[in-house]
């Protein structure tokens, strides 16, 4: 599992901001941003073992 860092409230505000962004993006081109987002997130993170396990806790359960 992973750590919570953010507050419930501050997780709902990304996910809206994640949810209006892919609206607002035509359809195909949604993967390369969601891929361009994922490459600035991680290098905002700057560990590879904790992009590793975010990836391993995004993919479980799909």
């Amino acid at each position: 599992m992973m750590p919570k860092i953010l507050s419930t409230a501050e997780l709902e505000q990304v996910y809206d901001l994640f949810a209006e962004t892919i609206d607002a993006t035509p359809e195909g081109m949604r993967p390369l941003m969601l891929t361009k987002l994922a490459l600035a997130l991680a290098n905002l993170v700057g560990d590879p073992a904790k992009i590793q396990a975010a990836v391993a806790a995004a993919a479980r359960d799909l």
